[in-house]
């Protein structure tokens, strides 16, 4: 690397290094990963993704370059990534830290055998933990620059595990630039010593146009998902584990329906708590109204989305303390036109004005999330006003062009910067 300034328009080389990633074209998992790197590639970069190996992982995922890893053998006890390593966001399972050694030295023996190819200009890791840990032992090695993007439940276990913690201090000191999409995230960076200078905060993008519909696709969904004319559809789309808070949107639903008799419930999702969550269902006596729909790629996320008249998103802080950044699914249901009914965690709040883009409320309160569920139910122009303001904020805001463009910046600074150290200590 030379003391020289980049072109703007000057391609750059990325590696990304990350632990989950969409499956195919059609998963909707880790899908902001996928989104992130195309938005680059359509600046004119370069990105090659490194990522563990998955039984059902796509040889390709759209035109981004995948490079799998594998690191334990038979294929069913590879549960590093994909959100399998803990049990429900809230412990790591036994076997992760079994498997952490093996799962480190293949990831960093893939990077350096990729790099020694392809050169990379820059190393970006997602979630400190693990793979920016790992991503850092590589770039000092090879005297590129580092950055580091936080997604969620990096944070919160670095924060809880003294060896975590001691390493992501290590990678945050190293690091070029950090970006929390949210500012729990990023107060969370600050506590594990991130140095505020280099840290950002960027919340994710979103694909309008792939949730934009028209009165007839509405039509269609709502045949497909089985809703009557006369139904008033109240949907979830999240993994079912306590942090998203479905239980009190279950919860609401007595009171909702003495008021909205037609109310129908949607929960889009699998997780460790959907046996509990249908039983809860029962136990209210709302069973009857509530659909359990699994799992949804992604399509049938944009189905659901355009089906629903309102989207609830009842994120909480967990029993340990977890919760979500800005969840996806709010952006997605902004970029739908869907009224949306949130909690008031700091993530949610980036992008949503309470009676603006849609309505907030104290998080773990059932009567409160049902008051604002029925307002929405009861009042046709309230939801139109809503909805259309949050299509037009993520269309303006959040898009992902947006967020290429701010990465850019990171990443030219640090190489930039990285350079002149470099070439500063050769002269001396």
């Amino acid at each position: 690397m030379t003391n020289k300034r980049l072109s703007e328009t000057e391609q750059l080389k990325v590696c990304f290094v990350t632990s989950s990633y969409p499956l195919n074209a059609d998963d909707g998992s880790a899908r902001f990963i996928y989104s992130m790197a195309q938005a680059l590639v359509r600046l004119g970069h370069r990105v090659d993704v490194i990522l563990p190996q998955h039984t059902q992982l796509a040889t390709e995922v759209g035109d981004i370059p995948l490079y799998p890893f594998r690191y334990i053998w038979p294929d069913k006890l590879a549960i590093m990534g994909y959100a399998q390593a803990t049990h429900s966001d809230k412990e790591m399972r036994r076997l992760a830290y079994v498997l952490a050694p093996s799962y480190a030295i293949a990831q960093a023996s893939t990077i350096w055998r990729l790099h020694r190819k392809a050169r990379y200009d820059i190393f970006h890791g997602h979630w400190v933990v693990p793979n920016g840990i790992v991503a850092a032992s590589v770039a000092r090695l090879v005297r590129r620059p580092l950055v580091i993007s936080l997604h969620g439940s990096d944070v919160f276990f670095a924060s809880k595990q003294l060896v975590l913690r001691k390493a992501a201090e290590m990678t945050f000191a190293q690091a070029s630039a950090i970006t929390a999409c949210s500012p729990s995230l990023y107060d969370g960076a600050l506590a594990l010593n991130a140095a505020q200078e280099r840290l950002h905060l960027l919340p994710y993008g979103v694909d309008s146009s792939h949730f934009k519909y028209t009165p007839e696709e509405r039509k269609q969904a709502r045949r497909m998902f089985g809703i009557d004319d006369n139904c008033t559809a109240i949907t979830f789309i999240g993994r079912l584990v306590e942090k998203k808070g479905v239980d009190h949107l279950l919860r609401a639903l007595p009171a909702v329906k003495r008021k909205i008799p037609d109310a129908l419930c949607l929960i889009g999702g699998s997780g460790s708590e959907q046996a509990a969550l249908e039983g809860l269902a029962r136990t209210l006596g709302v069973g009857d109204s509530v659909r359990f729909l699994g799992g949804l790629d992604w399509q049938g996320v944009a189905s659901a989305l355009r089906a629903a008249d309102i989207f609830v998103a009842p994120s909480i802080h967990d029993s340990k303390g977890n919760s979500d950044g800005l969840p996806n699914t709010v952006l997605e249901a902004m970029a739908s036109g869907c009224p949306i009914v949130a909690t008031t965690l700091p993530g949610i709040q980036l992008a949503i004005t309470d009676n603006e883009h849609g309505l907030l409320v104290l998080e773990k309160d059932a009567a409160q999330l049902a008051d604002a569920i029925i307002r929405l139910g009861l009042d046709n122009a309230l939801r139109t006003r809503l909805g259309e303001n949050a299509r037009l904020r993520a269309i303006r805001e959040f898009g992902w062009d947006q967020v290429a463009f701010k990465l850019t910046d990171y990443y030219r600074a640090a190489i930039e910067q990285l350079a002149f150290w470099q070439n500063r200590q050769s002269q001396t």
